[in-house]
């Protein structure tokens, strides 16, 4: 099975704990804690994402870098970047799938960034405001 926006719509819906907002090309995902993981598929790629921060609320942007490449692969699964979204910077932990992967890897994905963001928010708390 090849994923798209309707099949992990569904997936997702059917976990206890998440509720689902098709927006389109877009999936935002909620755990029962409000963190929202938005979701983009592509033709072979699926790509879940999650705001940790914006770039504004940085007190040290160079060393906060530094610690995040020291220090991300730490937490398994997740990834962190920054993306430009509406008028605004903001440090986001992502993780990218194959459009062919199983059920329960898709689930382990997301559960996995659900649970890496808090780590990523308090290691990265001494260089935010």
């Amino acid at each position: 099975m090849s994923w798209n926006s309707a099949s992990l719509e569904l997936l997702a819906k059917a976990h206890p704990d998440w509720t689902v907002d098709n927006d389109g090309g877009c999936l935002c995902i909620t755990n029962d804690e409000g963190i929202d993981a938005f979701a983009y598929i592509g033709e072979q790629q699926m790509l879940i994402e999650v705001v940790l921060f914006g770039c504004d609320v940085v007190t040290d942007s160079a060393k906060l870098n530094a610690l995040i490449l020291r220090s991300h692969h730490l937490l398994p699964l997740s990834a962190i970047g920054i993306k430009h979204i509406g008028d605004q910077d903001y440090y986001i932990a992502f993780g990218a799938l194959s459009t062919k992967s199983l059920d329960e890897v898709v689930i382990e994905e997301i559960e996995t960034l659900y649970s890496n963001v808090s780590e990523f928010v308090e290691l990265y708390s001494e260089f935010t405001q």
